[in-house]
């Protein structure tokens, strides 16, 4: 799976909680692939300089039209500031007609564990509910 390997930003103290995020993103056409794509590399500046991130990956799977987000945050409202924030309001909003299917995860995990891995990550979304976003569009 193509993607960006885990990128950390700030060190972690290894007995404090911090935020984890994981999203499965599934377009539901490959029509939309070179666009979402587009759009979405627009919000690494923003994501690099937020307050509060430790580190974050990017893995996609072309062929299923799926991509899947790590993020790791000092708490949930640093995650909560990133969400509400531009570009990143603007490119959900533009986006979200394209995807067939997301699924979103939040959890605690102690710096010591960190990088998670993408098997653990796999794991706590398939644990989540998918939140079915538009109809499905094979194209």
């Amino acid at each position: 799976m193509p993607g960006m390997p885990w990128t950390p930003l700030a060190a972690a103290e290894p007995d404090r909680e911090y935020v984890a995020m994981a999203t499965k993103l599934v377009l539901s056409g490959y029509r939309h692939l070179p666009a979402f794509v587009r759009s979405t590399q627009a919000l690494w500046p923003e994501l690099t300089g937020s307050e509060g991130l430790l580190g974050y990956s990017l893995a996609a799977d072309l062929t299923r039209r799926t991509f899947h987000t790590l993020s790791v945050w000092h708490d949930a409202e640093a995650i909560a500031a990133f969400v509400r924030s531009e570009p990143h309001a603007l490119v959900v909003a533009h986006t979200r007609p394209w995807l067939a299917d997301s699924t979103f995860r939040t959890w605690t995990v102690h710096g010591r564990h960190l990088p998670l891995n993408w098997d653990q990550v796999h794991q706590r979304l398939r644990t989540a509910t998918s939140q079915p976003t538009a109809a499905a569009d094979p194209a």
